[in-house]
């Protein structure tokens, strides 16, 4: 009996007895053996480890390929957006009130705190990021691996679930986007982890798993609010994980004193996480954002979320990617994977026991996901948003683990099957039903690659990487004297959504050395600017639009008047953002307000001849220089205003 159990250390055993018996003679190995017993076969099974352990063997293999794929696409990726802004963020606030501060309605410390690190170690490198993500999708693939083990125990079919995990391309968009990914993988993390202890619970009752599954919660909450959706969906997943409860009050009851630690710590953490949610929350952000859509929009983009973007995700999809990582299936497509959905769920259900519970614990997931990104972003967008996979990416966890139970039994669970199944059992040979699912399992895997392929495509043309390199190389390169204009940005990297983060300083400033950041957020007027091109080359800057008249040669120009002086335009400018240039002669160092229309400035004249631009919001038909001083004697010699150009 403890032969047939420890079968691989009998044989291990038995090739030791038989090496024993090798004596070696002039260079010769011969065999010493008995006449009279029987002449055994060699023994050819390869002691490699990868040979030894086919289940680690098979985990080794998908998490190489699911790597390579997502290296792949992540290294020739860049930064997006919101990664600029975040990083500059960082560059700007340290402590508890920059770590505890709500962005967007996003409360995520974790976040926040890996986003300094990068800005103020790595500002704007890729690599380190990209390391970063890698790492990233590691942990969380162990930690997805480890959550099936408890459930299913270590067997060679555990690798289908994790499998449907890792090549998902539901999670692509979410991990190669950097400010994504440091929400979506921390809370997938958490997750797995709250689960996998929540299981050993369950099993086991041991208060460290308590402890352990109450600290993953914690770890969610400080990465994603959407770590609030674990609490109803773990609820109906202990049901599905306690199939010999019957949904009747004693048994339900008796679940509930069995178990009643794990829930009084969940409730714990989750009302001191909205207090302090809600504490946190300004008059701007947090609980200010949070509105009710409209029913019909709600329903709207749950439909879409689910028959357009989850269901043919399950299945390895989407066929086509559109701009901004949006899914672009054929509606065939769309309607195969339905058309599958529907016969997946009805099979499993006549096949396997109770697993109804299990994708009612799915349905609770996506529905409490879609209350969420509803009430916080709705308002702000349309429906279509449930065309994006980065707001389902965390629902790939709860489907990894349905499907895992719709193809094993949990540990220690006896009659898993019906007896529909048991009849296909016996009716169809093993042979044929591993070939269909291994058949159905790489038509899957195929379509998922297919995916990623054409996911690839699209990440890796981010339009704005040559021009934020040469922004950083070519502000390197300013001379020391030389002032970087600032403005908006030439290009949409960030736009004016973003408000402040859209100007050149802020944009720059963690690239910027110490001295450089000061001094372009605190330049208001400029005597030597440099301006930002479209192609990201900073250039010696004029001004191109309207000027002042001409002035007879000689003549020095507008002179001051009751201590103003007043400098008309060809044409007038209408109100706007404008850059404004004033070339002047003074006799003496003096303040001077600039005006345009209602705009007004106020900039230091040098003694000589000097020239001063500033940004203003106005218009008008005249440029005014106001408040000098009467001793300064100064002459304004010409005057524009338009945009930024280079100078000659």
């Amino acid at each position: 009996m403890g032969c047939v159990r420890m079968q691989r250390r009998c044989g291990s055993s038995e090739g030791i007895v038989l090496a024993s018996s090798v004596s070696r003679t002039g260079g010769r190995s011969t065999t010493q053996t008995d006449p009279t017993e029987a002449v055994t076969a060699p023994d050819t099974t390869s002691n490699h480890w990868l040979a030894r352990d086919p289940v680690r063997t098979g985990l080794l293999l998908v998490l190489v390929i699911t790597l390579s794929v997502r290296f792949s696409i992540i290294k020739d990726s860049f930064f997006n957006s919101d990664d600029f802004a975040l990083t500059t963020k960082a560059i700007e606030n340290h402590g508890w009130g920059y770590l505890t501060e709500i962005g967007t309605g996003h409360f995520s410390p974790f976040a926040l705190a890996v986003m300094w690190l990068l800005a103020h170690v790595a500002p704007w490198n890729w690599g380190a990021a990209a390391l970063l993500l890698i790492l990233g999708e590691l942990v969380v693939a162990v930690l997805v691996w480890r959550l099936l083990t408890e459930l299913f125990g270590r067997r060679l079919l555990v690798l289908a679930p994790f499998a449907l995990y890792c090549l998902s391309p539901l999670t692509a968009p979410a991990f190669t986007w950097l400010a994504a990914a440091l929400a979506a993988l921390p809370l997938m993390a958490a997750l797995a982890g709250a689960l996998h202890h929540h299981v050993r619970y369950l099993r086991l009752g041991g208060r460290r798993d308590v402890v352990m599954a109450t600290l993953w919660v914690l770890f969610g909450m400080a990465s994603f609010e959407k770590i609030l959706i674990y609490f109803p969906f773990v609820v109906v997943l202990t049901l599905a994980l306690s199939p010999n409860t019957v949904i009747r009050k004693r048994p339900l009851l008796a679940l509930i004193r069995r178990t009643w630690l794990i829930w009084a710590a969940y409730l714990a953490t989750a009302l001191a996480y909205v207090i302090l949610y809600v504490a946190r929350s300004g008059p701007h952000d947090g609980t200010a954002l949070i509105s009710l859509p409209p029913w019909g929009q709600f329903l709207d983009f749950a439909n879409i979320s689910v028959l357009r973007t989850f269901v043919p995700g399950a299945f390895g999809g989407p066929w086509a990617w559109a701009t901004s990582a949006m899914v672009n299936s054929p509606r065939a497509f769309e309607w195969i994977c339905w058309t599958l959905a529907l016969a997946v769920v009805g099979g499993t259900l006549m096949l396997r026991h109770r697993i109804g519970r299990a994708w009612t614990s799915l349905a609770v997931y996506l529905l409490c996901s879609f209350v969420v990104v509803g009430v916080g972003r709705l308002h702000y967008y349309d429906s279509w948003i449930g065309l994006s996979t980065r707001y389902l990416t965390d629902a790939v966890l709860p489907l990894t683990v349905v499907v895992g139970m719709c193809l094993l039994p949990l540990r220690d669970e006896t009659n898993a099957w019906l007896p529909v199944a048991q009849s296909v059992s016996t009716r169809l040979p093993r042979a044929v039903r591993a070939g269909v699912g291994s058949v159905a399992g790489l038509m899957v895997v195929a379509l998922a690659f297919h995916s990623l392929n054409g996911f690839a495509t699209l990440a890796t043309a981010n339009p704005y990487r040559a021009f934020a390199l040469t922004a950083r190389e070519s502000l390197a390169a300013l001379p020391a004297s030389a002032q970087v204009y600032d403005e908006p940005l030439p290009v949409n990297v960030l736009g004016p959504m973003f408000g402040n983060y859209n100007l050149i300083s802020r944009f720059l400033a963690p690239v910027a050395t110490v001295k450089r950041r000061h001094e372009m957020y605190a330049l208001k007027s400029y005597t030597n600017p440099y301006y930002l091109t479209k192609e990201g080359h900073f250039v010696r800057m004029n001004v191109a639009g309207m000027e002042s008249p001409e002035r007879f040669p000689g003549v020095c120009g507008w002179t001051s008047r009751t201590d103003q002086i007043a400098v008309p335009l060809t044409e007038s400018a209408y109100p706007w953002t404008w850059t404004v240039r004033v070339g002047y002669l003074a006799g003496l160092d003096t303040q001077a307000t600039i005006v345009l229309g209602k705009a007004r400035q106020q900039v230091q004249l040098h003694k000589g001849l000097g020239e001063v631009y500033l940004p203003m919001v106005g218009g008008g038909s005249e440029v005014r220089v106001e408040g000098l001083n009467p001793e300064a004697n100064v002459c304004v010699g010409d005057v524009q205003v338009g945009h930024p150009a280079p100078k000659k």
